[in-house]
């Protein structure tokens, strides 16, 4: 059998995945609030609850937040215990372009691999995030389902994940001075002239800019327009929505997609690995194209 791994920045809480039963295992990854580690995501956490919380903080500045990728030893342990139980994986990373995760799976499924002197462990970089990241090991699931071998589903993922498009807008363009992504002075004039960015997932499996408006009505309506421009199949796929304690503009968001013709679009909370690089107010949706061009 072939069991379907990811890491906890794919959004997959352990309530969604019990609420779907997708048997997905997910690789807990260090979110540290000052001087206390939480684990994400644990059974116990409410996302609702915790995230709201998180993201005030976080849009306030009262406390440090720092993540941890995933390390190679943790992968490996993971992995082992399914190989002997003679067990095959697919595991999908983080977009290797924003995290080190990606790295550290391939270290461990080497050493596995070398071990058996085939492939029993197949490492996807999902080139995305958050549910661009998910939806990808959801889809492995049917695929194992249709009798893939590991070796097929490997090369089908890892094509696929470049037709999974993410595009966003970020409540407060300040949230992305840490990453480097803007400077203090074009945060200013952004905030002066009340443009919002828009960024998007690109091929290079990073984040980067897709261009700027006037409002956050106009980013809303934008995020849809390129949606309902790139989409295959809207009445056969799920466009995944997630915030950052922004759920009323998502639901706008949803509206425009559905009123353009998308069938299945549902809203989540931004998980919190991912979210903290992203702040507060930022609106994602993720969903399957023929490409990532934006044009």
């Amino acid at each position: 059998m072939i069991k379907v791994y990811t890491d906890a920045g794919s959004n997959l809480f352990p309530s969604l995945l019990k609420e779907k039963n997708w048997d997905i295992k997910v690789m807990p990854m260090t979110l540290r609030i000052d001087d206390k580690d939480l684990l994400c995501y644990s059974d116990d956490i409410d996302v609702p609850h915790i995230s709201h919380d998180f993201y005030e903080d976080l849009d306030s500045g009262k406390k440090k937040v720092t993540t941890s990728l995933v390390n190679p030893d943790t992968f490996l342990k993971a992995f082992e215990e399914d190989i002997k139980a003679g067990n095959e994986i697919i595991c999908f990373t983080m977009a290797k372009g924003i995290s080190g995760t990606y790295q550290s799976a391939c270290i461990a499924a080497d050493e596995i691999n070398e071990e058996h002197g085939k492939k029993v462990v197949y490492v996807v970089n999902s080139a995305t995030a958050s549910f661009g990241e998910g939806l990808q090991a959801v889809r492995a699931l049917k695929l194992i389902e249709q009798g893939m071998s590991l070796e097929e589903l490997g090369n089908n993922c890892q094509e696929f994940a470049f037709k999974v498009r993410s595009e966003f807008t970020v409540g407060d363009v300040s949230s992305l001075i840490h990453t480097g992504r803007v400077t203090k002075t074009l945060a200013s004039i952004a905030k002066i002239l009340n443009l919002k960015v828009m960024l998007y997932g690109s091929n290079e499996s990073k984040i980067e800019f897709s261009g700027k408006v006037h409002g956050r009505k106009l980013a809303i309506s934008t995020l849809a327009k390129t949606c309902l421009k790139h989409i295959v199949n809207p009445d056969d796929q799920t466009v995944y929505i997630a915030h950052c304690d922004a759920y009323e503009d998502a639901s706008k968001l949803k509206e425009h997609l559905i009123a353009g013709g998308v069938k299945n679009v549902e809203i989540y909370w931004y998980d919190l690995i991912t979210g903290t690089h992203v702040g507060k107010g930022t609106i994602a949706l993720f969903y399957v194209g023929e490409n990532r061009d934006m044009k």
